[in-house]
C-alpha cells in the first residue's frame, strides 16, 4: 500500500485532526491560506514541526492559491503571489515537507487564453521560485487547475529546466476542465508528475467527493501509477473535506492496492 497523505487547513490542524492521520495510517498535505501567512507566529509553525517529528509524518505542503497570480497583469499581483510562494517554500523546509504543490494562477477565464503572454510576465518569478526551492532540498509541484490539456504545464516545465520541479495532477480538476484523454495527459507529462490529488466530481463542478461518489474513471490512471517503477510513483493525496469521505476513499485505495 502506497502512502497517502491527505489535505488539511490550518483551521483543521489540531491534535484530534492529527490523532484522525495517524490512527488511519495517513500523512499531511499542510495547506495556509494567504490570511493564514499574515497572522501566523513562527512558534505555530515550529510546534506543527514537532507533531510531524513526534507521528513520523512525511508531508508535503500546499502554497496559498486564492486571487494569486505569479503572471498577472498587474505587477503587483506578481510581486504578491511571489512573496506567498516563497513563505510557503520556507515554512515547508521548516516542516521537512517533500513536496510544495502550488497553483500557477493562469486560466482561461484570467487570460483569454493568452498563455504566451502569461508565461513572459510569469519566467523570472518561476525562475526564482524553483531555485529557491532546490537551495532547500524541496520539489515544487505545478498543480493543473482549469488547463483543458497538458501542453501549457509542459512548456512551464520546459521554462523552468530544473529537476526539482514537476507536475501535481488533479485529477478533478482533469475532470471537469479537460478536452484530452487522461492517456494523452499521462504520456507529456508523466514522468514528471510528483505528485497526484484525489477526489470525485460529476464532471460539472470542482465538487471533491469521496472516490467512487462521482464520475471518475480511475482505471487508467491506476494502472499507469502500478506500471511505475517504485522510485517513479507520485504522492498520492485526497483532498476531501470530510473524515468520513477519507475513510471511504482509503478504503477503496486498499482495494486497488491490495
Amino acid at each position: 500500500m502506497p502512502r497517502i497523505n491527505v489535505n488539511i487547513a490550518y483551521q483543521r490542524m489540531s491534535a484530534d485532526s492529527f490523532d484522525f492521520l495517524s490512527h488511519q495510517d495517513l500523512h499531511p498535505e499542510f495547506y495556509f491560506s494567504g490570511t493564514d501567512v499574515d497572522r501566523l507566529e513562527k512558534d505555530v509553525i515550529l510546534n506543527f514541526r514537532n507533531e510531524v517529528h513526534e507521528r513520523n509524518y512525511v508531508s508535503t505542503l500546499h502554497a496559498p492559491f486564492f486571487d494569486l497570480n505569479i503572471g498577472a497583469r498587474d505587477s503587483q499581483i506578481c510581486r504578491v503571489s511571489f512573496e506567498r510562494q516563497i513563505w510557503a517554500l520556507e515554512v515547508a523546509s521548516i516542516l521537512k515537507s517533500e513536496i510544495v504543490v502550488i497553483h500557477p494562477g493562469y486560466g482561461p477565464w484570467v487570460l483569454g487564453h493568452k498563455f504566451n503572454a502569461w508565461l513572459a510576465r510569469a519566467e523570472k518569478y518561476l525562475i526564482r521560485l524553483v531555485e529557491h526551492a532546490a537551495s532547500l532540498n524541496l520539489k515544487i509541484a505545478f498543480e493543473n487547475i482549469f488547463d483543458a490539456t497538458p501542453e501549457d504545464l509542459a512548456r512551464l516545465l520546459e521554462l523552468v529546466d530544473h529537476d526539482c520541479a514537476g507536475i501535481c495532477l488533479d485529477i478533478g480538476h482533469f475532470n471537469v476542465f479537460n478536452k484530452q484523454p487522461l492517456e494523452k495527459w499521462l504520456e507529456t507529462l508523466g514522468d514528471n508528475i510528483l505528485e497526484i490529488h484525489l477526489h470525485d466530481n460529476d464532471g460539472s463542478a470542482d465538487q471533491h467527493l469521496a472516490i467512487g461518489d462521482g464520475n471518475i474513471d480511475y482505471k487508467p490512471l491506476m494502472e499507469w501509477y502500478n506500471s511505475r517503477p517504485g522510485e517513479g510513483r507520485p504522492v498520492l493525496t485526497l483532498e476531501l473535506p470530510h473524515r468520513t469521505h477519507v475513510i471511504k476513499s482509503v478504503n477503496i485505495l486498499k482495494s486497488w492496492f491490495s
